[in-house]
């Protein structure tokens, strides 16, 4: 059996992506497949209960049998490091490998993902570090390529997780084409060939998955919807109504999937919104109703109004914070995504430098 860890260098660098990419990967070639993602930091109680909504995503994409409680067994938020040190890992550790084991029964390969970032959890004993010799592991990392810092992001990887015996290679996600390519072709990546961290891929910078339902708007921001419409539209851009109508219909014109933020005081803010055929969703700060004629039109428009209590500059960086780092939908985006990876990454390669042990 193979047992390949994938971690990343930073938050939100394309592990779950990546994840989907070599597990449908593998799928399609027959590979009796396992996905577990033995720590989620990031859960969902809307079952009453923590649940990794993007663990049940690569499930539900993968079509795998396993249950979501296997699949990601522990489920820590917030500080735990203390705890730890207090009162030890309350079996988490037992958890995690009871759950390996029911899971790998039977399967040619188990795809681990990693935690937010490589480093998390040390101190607990609760690290990527950690699970993968206590899974007896191969480790793929991803990193966000943002120039020469990635270099040594993922020099400092190699150097912590033991060099070339236990590291497959490095996946360089996020690169520019017009700026960056040649030089991680021509330059970077011999670098790092040469010093145990083999490049298994240069996957391009696409802008079109920079986006967010509006239903995980309203989940960042919390606040009541006012409107009774549907909250599966995508948006792509954040605008603050904070100028004079015309300026700001102007701007709301001239901006595809938008999500204008403006105080419920900006009646003349809001209509002209209204007025913008890319509109997506308003919110609304302030946490006062607007006028009747405002939400009536939005439901004739179909876009969803969110009244929140931030401040607009607060609802904005909350806004964009969740723009930038949206859950996975199954969907033509998450294929699109998905289908990058599988052009731009050498599966082969990597599943070929994976020990059978």
């Amino acid at each position: 059996m193979r047992t390949l860890l994938i971690v990343s260098t930073e938050p939100h660098a394309g592990k779950s992506v990546l994840s989907l990419a070599l597990g449908a990967f593998l799928r399609d070639k027959g590979t009796r497949l396992a996905y577990m993602k033995p720590i989620s930091s990031s859960v969902s109680y809307a079952t009453g209960e923590p649940r990794d909504r993007d663990a049940e995503t690569i499930r539900s994409y993968l079509g795998l049998q396993s249950d979501v409680k296997q699949i990601a067994p522990v489920a820590l938020e917030g500080p735990f490091l203390q705890e730890a040190i207090e009162s030890g890992d309350r079996g988490f550790r037992e958890r995690i490998v009871q759950a390996h084991s029911q899971l790998v029964q039977d399967k040619d390969f188990v795809l681990l993902e990693g935690r937010r970032y490589l480093g998390l959890g040390v101190g607990a004993g609760l690290s990527d570090f950690d699970i993968a010799e206590r899974l007896d592991a191969s480790i793929l990392v991803i990193t966000r390529y943002d120039g020469e810092e990635a270099i040594d992001r993922v020099l400092c990887a190699v150097r912590l997780l033991g060099g070339e015996e236990r590291i497959v290679g490095v996946v360089l996600n996020s690169v520019s084409m017009e700026s960056q390519l040649n030089q991680v072709i021509d330059v970077f990546a011999p670098f790092l060939d040469e010093r145990g961290a083999e490049v298994m891929g240069i996957v391009p910078y696409d802008h079109s998955q920079r986006s967010v339902t509006v239903e995980e708007v309203v989940d960042r921001l919390g606040g009541r919807v006012i409107t009774e419409v549907p909250l599966d539209k995508e948006i792509q851009y954040f605008r603050l109504g904070a100028g004079g109508p015309e300026s700001s219909l102007r701007a709301f014109r001239r901006t595809p999937d938008l999500g204008v933020i403006t105080g419920s005081d900006r009646v003349e803010i809001q209509q002209v919104a209204l007025r913008a055929p890319s509109l997506r969703c308003l919110v609304l700060t302030g946490n006062t109703p607007p006028e009747r004629e405002v939400v009536r039109t939005a439901n004739e428009r179909g876009v969803p109004i969110l009244l929140v209590a931030q401040e607009p500059m607060a609802a904005a960086a909350l806004s964009e914070g969740v723009l930038n780092y949206g859950r996975m939908h199954i969907g033509p985006r998450l294929d699109r995504a998905v289908g990058l990876l599988r052009t731009n990454v050498d599966l082969d390669r990597i599943i070929e430098k994976v020990p059978d042990r």
